[in-house]
């Protein structure tokens, strides 16, 4: 019976099953998100990248594009459209600063640090009082 049993082991060991589900679901998770993998992320997943960026862009469009058809047919194709363009102005807008980076909005930085160039109602006002010499 042992024997029976190391048999069908070592031969179950040896067949590749048909789909491997953990590469796939890796492979897609991969394609739809948004951080790009290091270099040291790609080695170790065994050497190149298998999909590039622009091919990632060209699936990423090609769904928008079939489910934009299919909204068409269900006569919803302005609503997804402009469904469609909110998302990507919402995506777009990059709200991570690096940690010293200030705002362009002076309320927002410690001790309401102004970045260069910029003009404030202080400043027109003591142009106007000092004859048009600006100092920050």
């Amino acid at each position: 019976m042992e024997a029976k049993l190391a048999e069908f082991r070592k031969k179950h060991a040896q067949k590749k099953p048909l789909i491997n589900w953990y590469e796939l679901s890796s492979r897609v998770s991969s394609i739809f998100s948004s951080k790009p993998k290091s270099n040291e992320e790609v080695e170790e997943e065994g050497g190149e990248e298998s999909v590039t960026s622009w091919q990632i862009i060209l699936i990423k469009f090609l769904l928008w594009l079939t489910l934009f058809v299919i909204f068409l047919r269900l006569e919803f194709g302005a609503i997804y459209f402009i469904v469609s363009l909110l998302y990507l102005m919402w995506y777009s807008l990059d709200r991570r600063r690096r940690r010293n980076e200030l705002s362009a909005y002076s309320v927002f930085n410690p001790n309401f640090e102004k970045i260069q160039g910029t003009f404030s109602g202080e400043d027109y006002e003591r142009q106007l009082r000092r004859g048009g010499a600006f100092s920050s």
